[in-house]
């Protein structure tokens, strides 16, 4: 009888071993069996490579690379492409229709980024850009009058008093590079003064963190632990990456993605700032303080509600509130920053162009009383062009990402099918590059974006914010950022490329020349100037 037992056994191990080969040889090979365009499945010897460099800048930029020549080679052979991420079947989009039925017309199916949360055990990964369903468009309608563009005059002082800021650490370096080669040029790497503006204005305008708060909380903490929360994995990259592809499974154990310190100083940080507004019925003109009265109506209107996750409704409106802060870190520094490093790159690269926009700037602030306001700052139609033709050509996030929430079929009587819980991709970088849309698509030229052009051009085509309903809601709030600044700079210094440092990856640094056009001595006085620049 053990015979039969031990052949039984032997049977059941061979039928699962077989199952297992026929799913892996199944998914392997998905496209092909189902008949749709697709790139053929990367050997393991590359999966192996891919595996063992995943979530480095390296393996960031060999995807950006394969991105890019996915869609070169496939663009024509249907509305999307079928490819492999490692092993997992995904699709990327190819026509710009079917990007507006993803983005907009039939936005419903594919609200779902891909992230992973967890509202209950991690509060701050739970915010507007990574949420889906039901849940997220509950977020996104108590949220978009918040953002509305209406709101942005609010928010310029404070923006413009960061601006001046920048200006003296400008000053700053270039006169202790002036005391070391008095007979040089000044050139400067750019991206640490553009990532020191936008985290103060993030800082001040979205965490409250202005003079009173920042003994307990200095600035340069508040950074540390902006890089950690945004650099680091609690579980490392690539299981973040399978948490993302099998959320229920992860949420059903409790599976937190922000490491513990990050999460106990910005909630503390934020009760903090909330108790301390409370306590002396300060009222401030900025994000967080729309967030409170928001939080606050809510909670008057539901006190004796619990929320049905079992958390009482003040904990649970507390952790969206500090969910809401926490997402101007992850999806509006680094891109904002970066995008304004190429800015002045390509102001830089260009004297003509450069003083075109100087020119704007300098109208707008004489007929506004030799000012900058708000309305001369929201005038500037050229440095708007600018701005988005520097996206189009460095776009700081290069695809989109999206997942299925159902079955989707792309056209009727064909094989392109795209299956619930599927991965796509929008690629930005190649839509942005590809000279069907924008000719000579090497060439700087913001005359794309001005007018008829602008008007004339194909629906989807230029993502720099997004498209449709999940479109960036901070885009004002970005804009306000970067045309100001820029504004106020141009006013004040002549930037030219350094030859001898001609690196332009904001990953590594942009070194340009400064030089000022004015002598300006009420921003140059030495005593006190350093105490100036804290927030």
């Amino acid at each position: 009888m053990m015979w039969v037992m031990y052949l039984l056994l032997a049977l059941v191990i061979f039928l699962i071993l077989t199952l297992i080969v026929v799913a892996i040889v199944y998914i392997r090979d998905y496209w092909h069996f189902v008949g749709v365009p697709h790139d053929q499945p990367r050997s393991l010897r590359e999966v192996v490579k891919t595996f063992s460099k995943y979530g480095t800048t390296t393996q960031v930029k060999d995807q950006n690379e394969y991105y890019r020549k996915l869609y070169k080679k496939f663009k024509g052979t249907g509305p999307f492409v079928g490819f492999y991420h490692l092993f997992e079947p995904r699709v990327m989009v190819l026509s710009p229709e079917l990007m507006q039925q993803i983005l907009v017309k039939n936005f419903s199916n594919f609200n779902d980024r891909g992230h992973y949360h967890n509202r209950k055990t991690d509060p701050l990964s739970a915010d507007l850009y990574s949420t889906s369903g039901d849940q997220w468009k509950e977020m996104r309608l108590k949220l978009e009058p918040v953002f509305q563009k209406a709101y942005m005059f609010h928010f310029f002082e404070s923006i413009r008093e960061e601006c001046e800021k920048t200006f003296l650490l400008f000053e700053l370096a270039r006169q202790d590079y002036q005391k070391i080669s008095p007979q040089s040029d000044v050139a400067l790497d750019v991206k640490p003064f553009m990532h020191r503006y936008v985290l103060g204005n993030i800082a001040k305008c979205v965490f409250g963190l202005n003079k009173s708060m920042h003994q307990k909380y200095p600035l340069e903490e508040f950074d540390a632990m902006t890089q950690f929360g945004l650099h680091t994995h609690r579980h490392g990259a690539f299981l973040t990456s399978i948490m993302d592809r099998y959320p229920k499974l992860f949420r059903s154990f409790n599976f937190s993605t922000t490491k513990e310190k990050v999460h106990s100083y910005f909630m503390n940080l934020l009760n903090d700032v909330i108790t301390h507004r409370a306590k002396s019925e300060e009222q401030v003109d900025d994000y967080l303080q729309l967030l409170i009265d928001l939080m606050n109506q809510e909670f008057n209107t539901h006190e004796t509600e619990v929320h049905n996750e079992g958390i009482e409704l003040k904990e649970h409106l507390v952790n969206e509130l500090a969910a809401h802060a926490f997402s101007f870190l992850r999806a509006g520094l680094e891109p904002t920053e970066d995008t304004l490093t190429y800015i002045l790159y390509e102001l830089a690269r260009d004297p003509v162009m450069q003083q075109r926009v100087r020119e704007e700037v300098t109208k707008a602030y004489e007929q506004h009383g030799e000012n900058f306001t708000y309305e001369g700052i929201q005038s500037l139609k050229f440095m708007g062009q600018f701005i988005s033709e520097t996206i189009r050509l460095h776009p700081v996030v290069p695809y989109v990402m999206r997942r299925t929430l159902n079955d989707y079929l792309v056209q009727k009587d064909s094989n392109f099918l795209i299956r619930k819980d599927i991965n796509i991709v929008i690629p930005l970088n190649a839509m942005h590059n590809d000279p069907e849309y924008y000719p000579q698509p090497h060439i700087f030229n913001p005359e794309r974006f001005s007018g008829a052009p602008n008007r004339q051009r194909q629906s989807c085509v230029w993502l720099g914010f997004g498209e449709g309903p999940r479109n960036c809601l901070g885009l004002h709030f970005a804009q306000l950022q970067m045309r100001t600044l820029v504004a106020i700079l141009l006013m004040r210094y002549e930037f030219s490329l350094d030859t001898q440092n001609l690196i332009v990856c904001c990953l590594e640094g942009v070194a340009l020349r400064i030089r000022p056009l004015h002598e300006r001595s009420e921003y140059v006085e030495s005593e006190g100037r350093e105490s100036a620049v804290v927030i």
